[in-house]
């Protein structure tokens, strides 16, 4: 492949940082999001990119995309979206994913606003799965006046539903919580939010409590819903935080990937929690895909506690009656 080679094809512009071809383990980046066009035969790697979610020197924030046809060499970084002048969100651009929807493709992602506003996330709609992505909804989708993150779809019986995190720093016991969108996602529907995740009521043996002294705070974080529906009719969520230390006889104490299931396959639940993690090796922020052969993987990121260090990884995945990394 010459370098640079689909950037000229599909017409992507470079931004602050030099397009090249780079390893996953080469590309420094949490959040991970892989999308895969079957009909291209092309792989789109999105993340909350270091030293460009909040801008650095006199460059705004934006959200970078790379290529990939084969998901070992990725060319990039390229810009995905990039806001115009007046745009809500200031600051903190994380955790984009990207979501095929009638006919188009919207961005689910988190901004913060300016001084006194909400933190929340916001869909960006674009008509190729790389970009350029344009403001879609009117602003953030999620809890007016609350700190939201973490943004995910689900369509039910063909009604859109966004689960997405209470943060911990307001909260002190995270949650999960979703709520209907509007059938075109411009916004929400208003309606009280169905809670998936609740740290203070739920059973939750492995969960620890985590602090942040920068700011003093303490509480039981909740990260990165992503839904997956089992072969089964099962639908499952995944989800991240911090474990205890020795868990399972070998837990790392880091960060996670969890599960939890609704066995009625309704986001409406109940929903009960596996026991076992997913993943227990400071790994996290995790989201499903399935390759060109129909091969089932899941992305994350590693280094988790070593910041400015993480990069993704890439697990294939079984699914029986639960979902279990193949080792």
């Amino acid at each position: 492949m010459a370098v640079l080679e689909f950037g000229q094809a599909l017409g992507l512009r470079a931004g602050a940082r030099r397009p090249g071809v780079h390893k996953l383990s080469d590309i420094h980046m949490r959040d991970p999001f892989l999308f895969a066009d079957h009909r291209r035969r092309l792989y789109f790697l999105f993340g909350t990119g270091m030293g460009i979610c909040d801008g650095a020197a006199n460059v705004d924030p934006y959200f970078e995309v790379y290529v990939s046809g084969d998901r070992k060499n990725f060319e990039g970084p390229y810009v995905a979206f990039a806001p115009e002048k007046g745009f809500w969100g200031v600051k903190h651009y994380w955790a984009p994913e990207v979501h095929a929807y009638r006919g188009a493709y919207y961005m689910f992602a988190s901004f913060k606003g300016g001084i006194g506003e909400d933190r929340g996330t916001a869909i960006l709609r674009a008509d190729l799965p790389e970009g350029p992505y344009r403001p879609w909804s009117d602003g953030h989708v999620t809890l007016r006046g609350h700190e939201c993150l973490d943004g995910t779809l689900l369509v039910q019986d063909g009604q859109p539903w966004i689960a997405f995190c209470h943060e911990w720093t307001e909260m002190y016991f995270g949650t999960i919580k979703a709520h209907r969108l509007r059938a075109d996602l411009t916004g929400a529907c208003g309606e009280e939010p169905v809670v998936i995740v609740d740290t203070q009521h739920d059973d939750i043996p492995w969960l620890r409590r985590m602090e942040d002294p920068r700011v003093e705070k303490t509480g039981y974080l909740t990260d990165a819903p992503f839904f997956h529906r089992m072969k089964n009719g099962t639908l499952a969520m995944l989800w991240s935080s911090y474990s205890v230390k020795g868990y399972g006889g070998t837990g790392s104490g880091g960060y996670v990937v969890a599960v939890c299931e609704s066995p009625s396959g309704r986001i409406e639940g109940p929903w009960r929690h596996e026991r076992a993690l997913l993943l227990d090796e400071n790994k996290g922020h995790a989201s499903l895909f399935r390759d060109f052969d129909g091969t089932l993987w899941l992305i994350s990121h590693a280094n988790d506690t070593l910041h400015g260090s993480e990069y993704p990884v890439i697990d294939a995945v079984e699914e029986e009656e639960h979902l279990r990394i193949r080792r």
